[in-house]
């Protein structure tokens, strides 16, 4: 037996396939190749759904970017604290603002005077002299609409069997003006006689106004609907508010004629009848 190593063949089956060689440029090129125009086609909606992608992480690396501080701000915002360079107003300071605009409102509502020129007059005269004194009928007249008239009316006629009239009312024009003021001051309850009628009503007190407010309103009603009976003055109402300054219920007939009658106090009673009152200009 001869002792050279003898070579077998293989057999066609166990041959292995050749390696290919592989263009390594070709492997990682980013434009893929197309055999036809249907392959293109196809590849076409997946090449765009890349470029989205690619646009989105673009986006995220950019975002990340940001700064850190802005984020923090807009983090403090949302969560309802203090920003920087933010300080909110002190609840203390906008209740004392809304307290003042009320009471700027309720003071100009009352005295303003509708802001009418025939009413306050600040601006002086000819000559640098002071312009004449507000006209307390006018002024009269106005918070005599403004407060009296729903029951009284405007023409000074009341209402039938409810409210009685002021024009010709013995107790507005007659000898005895110091109860017409404590009417005004205290109110007036039960059954009243006006005219030969019969009245069973309330009459509120107005002691809430001012003496000159009050005076003014008397004044207007004693000139106005064919009364001509002397103003009252500021003076003599100070004088009957402080005669009755304990006074805490509402009159009634038969008390206030037990008052005698007389001229009004703090002032003279008799002075000249006021004209007319003449309506506010428009």
């Amino acid at each position: 037996m001869s002792n050279t190593p003898s070579f077998i063949s293989p057999s066609p089956g166990d041959e292995k396939p050749p390696t290919p060689h592989i263009d390594r440029d070709e492997e990682f090129s980013p434009e893929p190749a197309f055999t036809s125009e249907r392959e293109e086609s196809a590849f076409q909606p997946h090449a765009g759904k890349l470029i989205h992608e690619e646009e989105r992480f673009d986006e995220i690396e950019r975002s990340s970017e940001m700064d850190v501080g802005a984020v923090h701000d807009r983090v403090l915002r949302e969560a309802g604290e203090q920003a920087r360079g933010f300080v909110p107003v002190p609840g203390l300071f906008l209740a004392l603002f809304f307290a003042i605009a009320i009471w700027a409102g309720i003071y100009l509502g009352t005295y303003s005077g509708g802001f009418r020129g025939n009413i306050f007059s600040e601006l002086p005269g000819a000559g640098g002299k002071p312009g004449p004194p507000p006209d307390p009928r006018v002024i009269g007249q106005k918070l005599f609409l403004a407060n009296c008239a729903q029951c009284h009316q405007a023409s000074g006629q009341g209402q039938p069997g409810q409210f009685p009239p002021l024009a010709g009312s013995e107790w507005v024009v007659g000898d005895a003006p110091n109860r017409l003021t404590q009417i005004l001051l205290h109110g007036l309850q039960g059954t009243v006689h006006v005219k030969g009628l019969v009245f069973n009503n309330q009459m509120p007190p107005w002691k809430t106004l001012k003496d000159e407010q009050i005076a003014a309103i008397l004044t207007y009603v004693r000139s106005e609907w064919g009364n001509a009976a002397p103003p009252i003055t500021k003076e003599q109402m100070a004088a009957a508010r402080k005669k009755t300054a304990d006074r805490s219920d509402s009159w009634t007939e038969a008390q206030l004629l037990a008052i005698p009658a007389g001229p009004m106090e703090g002032g003279d009673a008799n002075a000249a009848p006021p004209a007319a009152a003449q309506p506010p200009a428009k």
